[in-house]
């Protein structure tokens, strides 16, 4: 099964103090190359499509694919979501391109990474974009600070597959 891993789409902070000491469009990036890197490290290597894989993809066809950054990924952040359950239009249409690009059947999101308290949690969703379903939605849950990041690409890495 080859999957496609978007950007992480949306930052919340919870207090002025996240939200000045997380520099959002660094911290996406960087959240996206270490899930990338730690997946490569565990042997998934060229068989998924990583963040950085689609946004080249989306560049090179501009006139075709919709911004990665930028998904309409909104009526996933809160909430419980159900597997089975539909995805908005907007979300779908926006994913199969994304996805054909790399000829990819799934989308793994990063929907929403949120400050709570002295940690992070990160909303992941599994999308099946020929159906258009939610297929597993989740929250990880890592501590703040300096390995913010490598402890969320390691919490990640760690329901794909084995250390």
């Amino acid at each position: 099964m080859r999957v496609a891993i978007v950007p992480a789409q949306l930052w919340h902070a919870d207090s002025v103090g996240w939200s000045r000491s997380v520099a959002w469009a660094t911290t996406r990036v960087e959240l996206d190359s270490a899930i990338a890197a730690v997946l490569q490290e565990r042997g998934l290597a060229r068989k998924w499509a990583y963040a950085a894989d689609v946004v080249r993809s989306a560049k090179r066809n501009p006139t075709y694919a919709s911004d990665p950054y930028a998904l309409g990924v909104t009526r996933l952040r809160g909430g419980e979501l159900k597997s089975g359950t539909e995805v908005p239009q907007l979300l779908a249409d926006n994913l199969r391109t994304v996805t054909a690009l790399g000829d990819t059947r799934f989308a793994l999101i990063p929907v929403e990474l949120r400050a709570q308290g002295e940690g992070v949690v990160l909303r992941l969703v599994l999308v099946d974009t020929r159906t258009r379903n939610l297929v597993w939605a989740g929250d990880l849950l890592a501590p703040g600070g300096a390995q913010m990041v490598a402890g969320l690409a390691t919490r990640v890495a760690d329901l794909i597959i084995e250390p």
